[in-house]
């Protein structure tokens, strides 16, 4: 292809209302891509029970309910739990197997294992058979600057999309200039929990002789329910990372400050039973509330059920099946961004048996609500609390107990996990997005999104490709042949740049090969390099994307004999 016709072809592109684009692209798919919406298409707006010998599940009645269900009886499934590596966790588990006469497994067997120690290779290989309660690239969402830094990078691709996360720097991003007098900050360290370390920043000097903290703008017009600040703990369950199916349970927490709020100033901005919602910190409040009953009704109590928080809402003129849709979506589009790279984590430990690892994961969405009604989500917590007790103070003396409450919500989020995380991705996606199974909804279903949001995944895909055999071990002689692709070539980028580039970048990671971070600042690189100076309608994801989509359709010819 001579070189004006392949800068035609890109100028096309550039200038493009990327809309279109993406409906163009849907159009031109390839025969996988058109199977799978085919598959969709015959599943849209049905819903189907598993096909299973015992015939498990079965539909619900639409007349009498009024959500499209599969429902499932937890105690008609015989499972068996692995708690041989449980660390923490064992009350609520032992709890919710004697309920449903759950059995306790040992040594390698069982059908779950309860994850409680770092994943390698060598003990993927050996639970391989075994559905597996943690996904080992889920140490990113605990990590608060790893989830920051894809966070900043999916804002820079998609602004108008990722509005939903406040604005956030890693410490040694976070300057001068970065500081708005007229804004608030909040200062969260990389791997706290439970509201150590936290603290409103004053001015840049409160960084000083801090480490490894990551900076937030701090969200200053909260939604206030009886004059308070709350935010929601949200349960999501991640069953697949290829092909991508997640949901979102029915129930949850609201966790209150203990307080009355008020605007952020210099006499108030250290009192944490104010400004912080960490229930392990309210909990020592004098003025926490316990609610042990009627926690699905309206109540005054500290912590509250997800269910009695939206009837509270319902109850001031609040439409909440917006307001849920609202958070769902925010919920979907951060799912998207972090899944390739849990993909990239998942296939590391897993090498080439990736495609056998049979993992789930339930994940804290910790989600604000702000006057406008707006969902901001704060932070997202790879090991949310499964603790059932509560600190009750009878008589000025402060007793432990076992908290109606959350025995009520970690029963349900648990028990219904294990059974659809029992099941194979195919049987899953017989439910159909937006139904049910049990307490759980399907919010993405396999099926990739029409709006470009999966383009990460395509970069995903395109790294793989390039590492071959061995995953995760990207060397410059596997990099260097995406410049064999004579539609990459052009006047300002040669073939010699790419081991430049290959270079720059990886002297700047200070890694001996090439990780996936590290890959896509280099494709990056060469997008620029290839696309900036050839319309004034560039964008680095229309870039990314068109060099992506063109190094993934390249088949190189074979010489003939």
């Amino acid at each position: 292809m001579k070189n004006s016709q392949l800068e035609n072809i890109m100028l096309q592109f550039l200038n493009q209302d990327f809309v279109k684009f993406t409906q163009h692209d849907v159009n031109q798919s390839d025969q996988e891509s058109a199977t799978k919406k085919s598959k969709s298409l015959t599943r849209f707006n049905r819903i189907k029970s598993f096909e299973e010998g015992n015939n498990l599940m079965a539909r619900v009645n639409k007349k009498t309910q009024k959500r499209q269900q599969v429902k499932i009886d937890t105690k008609s499934v015989q499972l068996t739990i692995n708690l041989t590596t449980c660390q923490f966790d064992l009350p609520i588990l032992k709890r919710v197997m004697e309920k449903n006469n759950w059995k306790k497994a040992v040594n390698f067997d069982g059908d779950i294992l309860w994850m409680g120690k770092s994943f390698t290779y060598d003990f993927a290989m050996v639970f391989l058979n075994q559905t597996i309660s943690r996904i080992p690239g889920m140490k990113l969402l605990a990590n608060k600057r790893e989830t920051t830094l894809i966070m900043q990078r999916a804002q820079q691709y998609f602004p108008s999309v990722y509005n939903f996360f406040p604005l956030s720097y890693t410490q040694e991003s976070f300057n001068q200039n970065c500081f708005q007098q007229d804004k608030s900050y909040i200062a969260k360290p990389d791997k706290g929990t439970q509201g150590q370390g936290i603290f409103i920043l004053n001015d840049m000097d409160d960084l000083a002789n801090k480490k490894n903290y990551v900076i937030q703008q701090y969200i200053n017009n909260p939604l206030l329910i009886d004059d308070k600040k709350f935010d929601l703990r949200l349960y999501v369950l991640v069953t697949s990372l290829n092909p991508l199916i997640v949901y979102l349970n029915e129930e949850g927490l609201a966790r209150f400050c203990t307080e009355n709020y008020q605007q952020i100033d210099e006499q108030n901005m250290n009192n944490v039973f104010m400004h912080l919602t960490n229930y392990s910190l309210n909990k020592n409040s004098d003025n926490f509330v316990l609610n042990q009953s009627d926690y699905m009704k309206i109540n005054q109590g500290t912590k509250r059920t997800y269910t009695s928080i939206k009837k509270t809402m319902q109850s001031i003129g609040i439409d909440v099946p917006l307001l849920k849709q609202k958070i769902e979506q925010s919920i979907v589009r951060f799912m998207y961004a972090m899944a390739p790279f849990l993909l990239n984590q998942l296939r590391e430990v897993y090498q080439d048996k990736w495609t056998q690892a049979k993992c789930f994961h339930l994940i804290g969405f910790d989600v604000l609500i702000d006057s406008n009604l707006k969902p901001w989500i704060l932070e997202i917590n790879a090991n949310p609390s499964l603790d059932i007790t509560t600190v009750n103070i009878i008589n000025g003396i402060k007793k432990v107990e076992n908290s109606n409450l959350d025995i009520f919500v970690k029963t349900k989020i648990l028990e219904d996990a294990f059974i659809i995380a029992t099941k194979t991705p195919d049987e899953q996606m017989m439910i159909g997005k937006g139904k049910y199974c049990n307490s759980y909804k399907m919010i993405i279903d396999g099926i990739p999104p029409l709006e470009n949001l999966d383009l990460f995944s395509r970069l995903f895909d395109l790294y793989g490709q390039l590492c071959g055999h061995k995953y995760g071990a990207l060397n410059q002689l596997k990099f260097s042949r995406l410049g064999n692709n004579p539609n990459l070539i052009s006047d300002t980028l040669i073939k010699t740049d790419y081991d430049l580039v290959y270079k720059r970048v990886l002297i700047k990671s200070l890694q001996n090969d090439m990780n996936f971070n590290s890959f896509i600042d280099s494709i990056e690189i060469l997008a620029e390099k290839l696309l900036r100076k050839k319309t004034t309608n560039y964008t680095l994801q229309k870039a990314v994307t068109w060099m992506v989509k063109t190094a993934l359709q390249y088949r190189p010819q074979t010489a003939k004999k």
